[in-house]
């Protein structure tokens, strides 16, 4: 309604502007205009002395007054039109631009932490930038906090990484210097053996770190046999459960499909496994479930081990949380479950933990083809 105005405002203007403008050059060319209408409307003229004045006197052609009168109509509106659109461009651009500098001038006034002078129609926007700003500061305390809980790993690694290498080191001397027993030197080979092992996992949760972003890495979802699948990556795994004397144990319907990433979900449930071994009691059973669901398929990995707090579960998926704080030699980057999430929730799945009196459990639910 107020815009509707504003043009009718400019429209009476911009007549009056044409009528003074007719008037102006009818003086400037001493009654040329006046002359024209009389020779256009007026037939049989002549001159009479009206109260002094020389006036025409004839007859009236209605007409011709009337083509006379549509043309300067329609003359008049378009010039009304450009004069409008001119106008109307100007007081819109010198709007917007006195707009931008003030939201310039109030967002300037908010990154100082000053707060600016309240404007009612200003108020929606206000609000929006204080929440960006806010989420701002949340994600650089993040990336902070993020920045120094890794720089704090790489440190650790850097030191656990001299461990295994001293020890290296030490037997590669005493076997090249010294005559060693054959059953010793043997003895020393095993523990090489594992002490590179060692030295390589160390090495790869560096690589953990410093490509830890899985965005860039395309996802190729198939339909993967889930019997073969786990069978396959659990004979993998079957020399870690010696030490401990575990066992695996997989429950799944026959003919059971998985709709997944292979060397993805591999990675996945590698690391799920592996914690498993790392944390489960001696002597105790490693069950891997599949329950398939008629729009999802929901695969558990339980254990039993140590108790899991309710804090430790909730940080459990966070990059770089370690359970174990003393840097013991199966504590890892704290990378393992981190990627383990952000792959399943590139495969628009979730994965959940619960624990309860030691019994922990681990849930995937994925979307079926």
């Amino acid at each position: 309604m107020k815009r509707k105005k504003w043009e009718w405002n400019y429209y009476i203007l911009a007549f009056l502007i044409f009528i003074i403008l007719m008037f102006l050059i009818d003086l400037k060319f001493e009654g040329l205009v006046a002359e024209y209408f009389e020779n256009q409307i007026l037939f049989d003229r002549e001159k009479v002395l009206f109260l002094g004045v020389d006036r025409s006197r004839g007859i009236f052609y209605w007409p011709r007054l009337k083509d006379i009168l549509t043309f300067i109509a329609v003359l008049g509106f378009i010039l009304l039109e450009i004069v409008i659109y001119f106008t109307t461009k100007y007081s819109q651009n010198k709007e917007r631009k006195m707009t931008i500098d003030e939201l310039e001038q109030r967002i300037s006034l908010l990154i100082k932490g000053e707060v600016p002078q309240k404007a009612q129609e200003l108020k929606i926007i206000d609000s929006e930038i204080s929440n960006l700003m806010h989420e701002n500061d949340l994600v650089k305390q993040e990336i902070s906090l993020e920045m120094s809980k890794k720089n704090d790993l790489v440190t650790y690694l850097a030191h656990d990484l001299k461990t295994p290498l001293t020890s290296i080191i030490g037997y590669l001397t005493i076997l090249d210097e010294s005559e060693v027993p054959e059953n010793v030197r043997r003895d020393y080979i095993k523990k090489l053996l594992k002490k590179a092992y060692r030295l390589e996992d160390l090495t790869n949760q560096f690589f953990d770190i410093t490509r830890f972003n899985l965005q860039e890495i395309p996802l190729n979802k198939s339909l993967l046999d889930a019997d073969f699948f786990l069978e396959q990556l659990t004979e993998e795994l079957y020399p870690m459960l010696r030490d401990k004397n575990l066992k695996f144990d997989i429950n799944q319907p026959p003919n059971t499909k998985l709709y997944v990433d292979g060397s993805l979900f591999a990675r996945v449930l590698n690391n799920l496994l592996k914690n498993a071994i790392a944390y489960s009691h001696k002597d105790s059973i490693i069950k891997i479930k599949v329950k398939v669901g008629k729009c999802s398929t929901q695969l558990f990995v339980e254990n039993d081990g140590d108790v899991i707090s309710e804090q430790e579960l909730k940080l459990i998926f966070e990059k770089f949380y370690r359970r174990d704080q003393s840097r013991s030699q199966s504590a890892g980057a704290g990378l393992g479950l981190a990627i383990a999430r952000e792959i399943i929730e590139r495969h628009q799945g979730s994965i959940e933990a619960e624990s309860k009196n030691g019994h922990t459990i681990f849930t995937i639910t994925l979307l079926n083809a």
